[in-house]
Formats: C-alpha cells, structure tokens, sequence
C-alpha cells in the first residue's frame, strides 16, 4: 500500500518535479500486512527574506512562514497532551464554529457557542514543529491554527518565523565564486515513537498540495518571495527553492516495522553563489595590467640600466601593496587561503621574480662581461615565462566565471 505521501508526489511531478528535489525521499515501502498506511503532516514553507550568510561563522538569518495541514480523526481528540511549552505563547483565529486558542506549543482548543447553558469547549493535538538547525529563532506575532474544512477536518497551522540557521560547512577557498547552499530544517521531533501521539511509523511527514493551500500559492508547498534579494550573493530566480526528505543525522533510525523509515525532516534548500562582479571587472583586470607594465619595463630597458629597471618595479610592487590593503579588509576571515588571495599573492611575486631577474643579468654584464646579446636571450625568457604566468592566472580565475554562464545558459 502506498503512503499518502506516494500519492501526493504522483500527482504533483509532472507540474511541480524540479521543487521536490530527490523523490526517493518522498515514497515508503510498507507492507500493508504489517501496518496501515499513515496519515500525514504537510508542510507549506514560504520565505520572506533572507540577510548576508555569514560564511565565517557558517550562519545565515531568514525570515520565513511555516504552515502545517493534517486532517483529524473523530478520536483524535482523545489523545490529549500535557506537554504545554511554557515559552509558547496562545494566539487565536476565528472558525465557523468559534474561536480556537493555543494552548501551549502543541494543543488549541475550540471554543464555541453550542448550547443556551453556556460555552463549550473541544480541542485538539497540534503537531509540535521543530526549526532543527536553528541556532536562536523567534516568532513573529502569534501562531495560527484553523478548521479549514469540516467534512475531512482539514486543519491548518502557521506561524511566521526570523531565525538564524546554521549551515554546513561554508567553505570560501573558492572566493569570490564560491558557492553555497542554504537549507531549513523542519521536522517533527516530540512523541516519535512508538505509541506515541505522532507515532511516526502513523503520521508521516509530507509535502502540502493544492488541496491543502486553497490556491494560496502558486506552488502549494511553498516558495521564494520574488522581492527576495540576499546582500553580494545571487541565486537563480527561475530555478528556486528544492524540497527533499532527508534522515535525521541524530535521529532514531531503528524502525519496528519491516521496510520501516529512518526518522526524517524536510530539508528547504536554495543554491546561492558569491557576486563576484566587483572582483571580476575591477580588481583582476588592475592587477593584470600592472604586470604587464612590469613586463614591458623588462622589454624596454636594457639589464646595464638595474637601478631604473628596479625602480619602476618596486612602484609596480607598492601600487598592488596599497590594493591589498582596500581588497584584503573585503575578504572573508579565515584560516586557510583562499582563491583570491593565491591570485593576488602570485601576482605580486611575479613583480619580484622580475627584480631579481633583473639583478641577475645585471651581475653578469657588469662582472661576468657578458654582452647584451646574452643577457637579452635570459631578460625574453623571464618574459614568456611572466607572460605564460599572467594568462594562466587571468585563466584560472575568469574560469569560474565562464562555468556560470553556462550553467545560467543551461537553466
């Protein structure tokens, strides 16, 4: 038998496929024999906007709406829970048939007018959302819980969320065209196992469908706000947030059914690359051209004329030392070197090989007597090698670049 979550991706592949991601994550195989097939919990993820990662730290902050859908059984009152979150706070939200209130982090209760004696009071268990990988979050206003439907009891959760994630390892050796992915962590992690109130081999997690959000959103199970803009970083507009199911690293993955599930979350991710544009088209190109002046000095002057050769040289050297001090304050501070710094660097000891080269044939015309004829042939020789030198760093740099266009074309 396949789970509901089976049958939502079904559906829903060929209009939305390329925003679920991996659909392995997506399917279980349960024997019917062994277990009736669960029910789920589906979520709608919508982000709002997204800071500068930090990429020393491996952070980034985003706000973003999570919404949870799940119908309830008729005895799915009766599984009450004392397991209120003294830090959660009760909201409220109109229904046809009354007013429901938050109790705790996982209860709402329906507060109606029924009878001439009085109100009356039913509720409810709310799946208790867990932010995995947040490092500190906070609420923004007050969680909302509704009846959207009465005939299939279709409830619907959501609270609007500013947290700060921790990411995976965010290495910038590849600076300024590294790239990222970011990623929000949702599960359910209370009363997982077995017995409990989200058992999970009965309540699996699942993606929302159009069914659930009404038409809410163009995509049904979430998406990236078009006027999201993330400060000197770009993503592809087009292409926008993946979904994917992805086992728990620290979660209980033995299961106690036969073809049973490692605990999961949903993993929201969105690929992002470093905006490389102030490096590409003003400092590169700077330090290409002050090479080759340091090239042509070598061309132009004699080795008898040192002190002026030198000279010219170290000003060469000085004009990229002050260009370092401006670049090196914009870089991410870290404990390895990075690609920008190896470029840069190799420019700069390219200046020196010069000025040694230059005091080397300096040395043999004026005590070896070698004629200029000689010393000619070594002073074109560092030449082709500054110059082979310079378009292979130019190259390995601008590479990057020509990899993203193309895969800008592809997309």
């Amino acid at each position: 038998t396949r789970s509901p979550s089976s049958d939502i991706e079904n559906q829903k592949s060929s209009r939305y496929g390329h925003y679920y991601g991996s659909t392995n994550s997506l399917t279980s195989a349960l024997s019917s024999a062994q277990q009736p097939s669960p029910k789920t919990i589906r979520f709608q993820v919508v982000v709002w906007s997204i800071d500068r990662p930090d990429v020393t730290l491996s952070r980034v902050s985003m706000k973003f709406r999570v919404t949870l859908y799940w119908n309830v059984d008729d005895g799915g009152d009766d599984n009450g829970s004392d397991n209120a979150d003294e830090t959660s706070v009760s909201t409220r939200s109109t229904s046809q048939n009354g007013v429901w209130v938050m109790q705790g982090r996982s209860r709402a209760s329906l507060k109606a007018q029924t009878t001439t004696d009085g109100e009356t009071e039913s509720s409810i268990d709310v799946p208790p959302l867990s932010i995995i990988n947040a490092e500190s979050f906070q609420a923004i206003g007050t969680p909302d819980v509704s009846m959207l439907r009465e005939d299939d009891k279709l409830m619907r959760w959501t609270c609007l969320y500013r947290a700060t994630l921790r990411q995976n390892s965010m290495k910038v050796r590849n600076f300024p065209h590294d790239e990222h992915t970011l990623t929000i962590q949702l599960g359910i992690l209370q009363q997982r196992h077995k017995g409990g109130l989200w058992d999970r081999n009965k309540w699996r997690i699942a993606l929302a469908t159009e069914d659930d959000s009404l038409g809410s959103t163009s995509v049904p199970h979430g998406l990236l706000v078009d006027s999201v803009a993330i400060p000197e970083f770009m993503y592809n507009k087009k292409k926008g947030m993946s979904f994917d199911f992805a086992a728990i690293p620290f979660g209980n993955n033995t299961g106690y059914y036969p073809g049973d599930e490692s605990e999961q979350c949903l993993e929201v991710s969105l690929d992002v690359c470093q905006d490389s544009g102030y490096y590409d088209t003003n400092i590169i190109p700077l330090f290409t051209i002050i090479t080759l002046a340091a090239i042509a000095v070598i061309a132009a002057m004699d080795a008898e004329f040192f002190f002026q050769r030198g000279l010219l040289l170290l000003n060469c050297a000085f004009v990229e030392v002050g260009q370092r001090t401006t670049i090196d304050s914009r870089l991410p501070r870290v404990r390895y070197q990075i690609k920008m710094q190896r470029i840069l660097n190799s420019f700069f000891y390219m200046l020196f090989f010069l000025e040694f080269e230059s005091a080397f044939v300096y040395l043999l015309t004026k005590r070896e007597g070698w004629s200029m004829e000689h010393t000619d042939i070594i002073d074109w020789i560092a030449i082709l090698l500054a110059l082979g030198n310079t378009f292979y760093l130019t190259h390995m740099y601008y590479k990057d670049v020509n990899i993203r266009l193309v895969k800008k074309r592809k997309n």
